[in-house]
């Protein structure tokens, strides 16, 4: 074997080697750490009760208008883009992958419009709902959070949170839907 012939071999063993060990740490990390909220469409509902349940899990609205996000991550964009892509189809949060030491927070009805309380979470009495210090949504400042990235603190939300444009109608439904239990249970 000629010299060119055995650096070219080199290379592409140490490219196939390169390649197992990212597969490897991504493989592991997906068993440790999950492979976030949306990996399983077979939670999805078969047909949409609402305008606003499809709007969560398509980004688009009955009408066939496309709820469009202005930031957010590559995961939401890779995985069809909805609110389900990182809050999952229970609505309860989670790690995202690849981004796995980031955390999405719950859309739950008791997690949005329920008791924000940091004293009690921090006596064991509330679980932390991920939403950090600040009174309980409205329908204003939820539209506010999904439209702007401001919680009803007047904190800015993660810039991983996209920021949606959606008309007047389509957020009413939406804020509707997330108002829901979810499963009949919350």
């Amino acid at each position: 074997m000629t010299r060119p012939h055995r650096l070219l071999l080199w290379r592409i063993v140490r490219i196939g080697a390169i390649a197992m060990v990212l597969l490897v740490v991504l493989a592991g990390g997906q068993l440790l750490f999950g492979s976030g909220p949306l990996t399983d469409r077979s939670a999805w509902p078969s047909e949409f009760r609402s305008n606003g349940e499809r709007i969560y899990f398509t980004a688009t609205s009955a009408s066939g208008q496309q709820i469009t996000p202005q930031g957010g991550n590559m995961h939401m964009m890779m995985s069809g883009g909805g609110c389900v892509a990182c809050h999952g189809a229970d609505r309860g949060g989670g790690r995202l992958m690849p981004r796995f030491w980031q955390s999405v927070p719950p859309l739950t009805a008791a997690a949005l419009f329920g008791e924000h309380d940091e004293a009690a979470e921090a006596e064991g009495a509330v679980e932390d709902d991920g939403h950090g210090d600040h009174d309980d949504y409205t329908d204003a400042t939820l539209r506010r959070a999904i439209t702007d990235g401001v919680d009803p603190g007047g904190e800015r939300l993660d810039p991983v949170m996209p920021r949606w444009s959606i008309g007047v109608e389509d957020m009413t439904d939406l804020i509707a839907y997330l108002k829901t239990p979810v499963n009949g249970a919350e």
